[in-house]
């Protein structure tokens, strides 16, 4: 059965600690695990590790279903499942102690199906960090982390939320849905959203045999540009004339995540590759990945040593210290 599993695992978040040396990861299963990278990152010879430094430190059930997302800072790391949040201390985790910190439940309404939480994003504040969900029921929460309240909900979008994404200075959020928008918002209050993007609308975007839906959105660090895709090609759009300006072509590859990352843009999704793209449009490398579709990545804040950590179709997650190679594999499994 666990070999069953195990073969029918997905990756669905990953998220770093801000220290950079460790790694929560979090399954279809509803389970978090997480993996310590200081052997990893401090041995030089990565082809040649033990086999035990690839599992993990600690893996814990969080919840009752999938988790679809994961965001951290320095204390917490936060995971969004069907219908709730929960937030963990990283010095709990780092223990081997998984207790939950407090949990958010979405409010139902009057649906009758519990909204998934499939995207988180944080702002940057150190004091009053407010949490970003985009769920399943079309909107975004924000919640205050410190007070553990609801301050806004989000509202405009016709069908769920695939990804949310916030601008440097955490005063624009935007949103990716199935109901093939981006909505631009203001970050700080409730309201409807301040633009809106239809990519399927767009030439250059447009793939109709595919759909419309948006499955990935992502700002750069200046807020003057915007990465988005899902059924529609994946483009760079400039945010100030709402215009897309550059195709980043790859044909029938639908995107399910997508980021800046110095001058370039590295994205993924329905196959088993990642892709490192230039601003002008250009495939620089593909670098092979052990999951058939990528589901998530991020890049460790850590100012040493940045490493990039890919999930998605296999109990596989593969690290890349040097982006243009995968380096090596951890384990979402038992030893």
């Amino acid at each position: 059965m666990d070999q069953l599993k195990q073969y029918y695992t997905t990756i669905y978040a990953v998220s770093y600690s801000s220290c950079g040396y460790y790694l929560a990861a979090a399954s279809n299963y509803g389970y978090i695990a997480v993996f310590n990278l200081s052997p990893l990152l401090d041995n030089d010879e990565n082809q040649h590790l033990e086999t035990g430094q690839k599992y993990p430190l600690f893996k814990f059930p969080a919840h009752n279903d999938a988790i679809y997302s994961l965001i951290s800072n320095k204390q917490l790391l936060i995971s969004g499942g069907v219908g709730s949040i929960k937030v963990w201390k990283w010095s709990d985790v780092k223990r081997k102690e998984a207790k939950s910190l407090w949990t958010f439940t979405i409010p139902q309404g009057g649906s009758l199906t519990k909204p998934e939480v499939n995207s988180m994003v944080l702002s940057k504040k150190t004091e009053g960090a407010i949490l970003y969900a985009g769920c399943g029921d079309n909107k975004i929460y924000a919640l205050d982390l410190e007070t553990r309240a609801l301050l806004f909900v989000l509202e405009g979008h016709t069908d769920y939320i695939h990804c949310v994404d916030l601008g440097s200075n955490s005063q624009e959020c935007v949103s990716g849905s199935e109901d093939g928008s981006v909505r631009i918002w203001d970050g700080r209050k409730g309201g409807e959203a301040v633009h809106v993007l239809e990519p399927y609308k767009h030439q250059l975007a447009n793939r109709p045999e595919l759909g419309k839906w948006v499955g990935c959105v992502a700002l750069d660090s200046t807020d003057e540009w915007l990465v988005c895709g899902g059924a529609p090609n994946l483009c760079v759009w400039h945010v100030r004339s709402l215009a897309p300006t550059t195709q980043l072509l790859k044909p029938q590859v639908t995107s399910t995540v997508a980021l800046f990352h110095d001058d370039m843009v590295v994205s993924g999704g329905s196959e088993p590759c990642l892709n490192h793209w230039s601003l002008s449009g250009k495939l620089e490398f593909e670098v092979p990945t052990s999951a058939s579709s990528v589901f998530c990545m991020d890049i460790s804040a850590s100012p040493t040593q940045k490493v990039l950590a890919v999930g998605g179709s296999s109990y596989k997650i593969d690290l890349c210290t040097d982006f243009r190679y995968k380096d090596f594999s951890l384990l979402f499994c038992d030893r």
